[in-house]
């Protein structure tokens, strides 16, 4: 049976994440300062959106067409917990999706979770 997404469930996911390593060290915001959506993208599983003016904004939404399975919704969201840390702590590399940064950071949350990085 497959999961029935919604904002709550991955909110929830968001809030689970944010209390292991390596995320706890890395202050992300509390999820009642991010938005959380269940898209229908064919394409992306997932995807985080923020803004850096006075005050961040933040949305992570993830594909209820591609993601059917806890496991599935817990390694989208940390990849896009990865997108959100960058931006926040400014390394991300504009019009580069993946940079050095990213990949680094990738292998130490699935070291840490048990994920394949070459899934991740």
């Amino acid at each position: 049976m497959a999961l029935l997404l919604t904002p709550q469930i991955i909110e929830g996911a968001y809030e689970f994440l944010r209390a292991t390593p390596p995320f706890r060290n890395w202050k992300l915001p509390h999820a009642d300062e991010v938005t959380f959506v269940v898209s229908r993208h064919k394409m992306h599983v997932g995807y985080h959106r923020g803004s850096r003016r006075k005050i961040y904004s933040h949305e992570i939404g993830i594909s209820s067409a591609c993601v059917g399975h806890t496991n599935t919704l817990l390694r989208t969201m940390a990849h896009e917990m990865i997108h959100q840390h960058q931006q926040r702590q400014r390394t991300d590399t504009p019009n580069t999706e993946h940079n050095a940064e990213f990949l680094r950071l990738a292998r130490i949350v699935c070291r840490h979770h048990g994920w394949d990085e070459k899934e991740f």
